[in-house]
């Protein structure tokens, strides 16, 4: 038996996007195809198209859009010899991402949308093609994770009816990420097993319009503060450095301590800005600032001092260690 390679979000992953659907979490590059019409999506080239992926790294060749993940994994010996008596096996969607929208209030200095999508996309509806998945039983809906994507999610007309179709389907594990100025009550009886992600950036009403280019502080912190008292729900508040703009111990402090007032049990996600590197020119390098490491240090240890977990975003971790980024 020669190489051979596997990836599970690959085989059990499902996310649309404004101009077609990927098997994986990327928004640019990774497994998927286009789709010019979904009035006329077709399950069928959906799996069609997967299953050539699926068997390229079977047979030891990696697509050209899967090079450089860190998902795809080489198999052992035993997995080999497993996949000899599961050859029949169906794959199950077990991982929807709902990222087909661009809709925000905000206008952030950061936003990857309107790179990745310039032109203005008309939103498809979702939730027939959902209802048509579960109707084929492609879903896994025993352990189905689902994720929202977008600015907004409250802006998508289809939400509601998307959230209460999963839970109609058992679904209890939902990621949202949402720029929360409007309220959810919707999902106020979440619990521990959902997150909603809030990237907040800031610690004050000045930073955070001058990253997000709309004055609505106050509103997302009373909406935390609310959902808090309401909800179980794990929340992960995140702060994208910002280069001469939030990238100093004042505004970090100032953070921290708005988060500590709001929920000591939040995971602190730390970011870098992706238009410096996932999004930057093929060809150019990004240099970390010093001034990176002095921010990030502080924040790990006033999160250590009073007990806030602390995390940094896998690639953003990567880059620190580096020092430096080639795209």
């Amino acid at each position: 038996m020669g190489k051979s390679y596997y990836c599970e979000k690959l085989e059990k992953t499902i996310h649309f996007l404004p101009d077609g659907v990927k098997f994986c979490c990327s928004c640019a590059e990774g497994a998927g195809l286009k789709i010019q019409d979904f009035s006329k999506f077709n399950n069928d080239l959906v799996v069609k198209s997967r299953q050539e992926f699926i068997s390229k790294l079977k047979s030891g060749i990696i697509p050209q859009q899967c090079k450089g993940c860190v998902e795809y994994k080489e198999k052992t010996f035993s997995d080999k010899i497993h996949s000899l008596f599961n050859s029949n096996q169906k794959n199950l969607v077990s991982y929807i991402i709902i990222g087909h929208f661009k809709q925000c209030e905000c206008d952030c200095v950061y936003c990857s949308q309107n790179k990745l999508f310039p032109d203005a996309v008309k939103n498809y509806q979702i939730l027939p093609i959902i209802k048509k998945l579960y109707e084929l039983n492609m879903i896994d809906e025993h352990n189905l994770s689902v994720e929202f994507l977008g600015g907004n999610i409250s802006l998508l007309s289809e939400f509601n009816d998307l959230f209460h179709d999963f839970r109609s389907h058992n679904c209890n594990k939902f990621m949202i990420h949402t720029n929360f100025i409007k309220y959810l009550p919707q999902i106020e009886d979440l619990d521990w097993s959902n997150i909603i992600s809030v990237s907040l950036d800031s610690g004050c009403r000045e930073t955070f319009q001058k990253i997000k280019n709309v004055d609505a502080f106050n509103e997302v912190v009373n909406n935390l503060k609310c959902l808090r008292s309401k909800s179980n729900i794990v929340f992960h508040l995140k702060y994208i450095l910002l280069k001469g703009i939030n990238d100093n111990r004042e505004e970090m402090s100032k953070f921290l301590t708005l988060v500590k007032g709001i929920d000591k049990k939040a995971n602190i996600i730390i970011d870098l800005n992706y238009n410096d590197t996932l999004m930057s020119p093929t060809g150019s390098r990004f240099e970390v600032p010093e001034n990176y490491y002095d921010v990030v240090e502080f924040a790990k240890e006033y999160c250590s001092s009073y007990g806030i977990p602390f995390f940094i975003n896998p690639h953003a971790k990567l880059v620190l260690e580096k020092g430096s980024y080639i795209h």
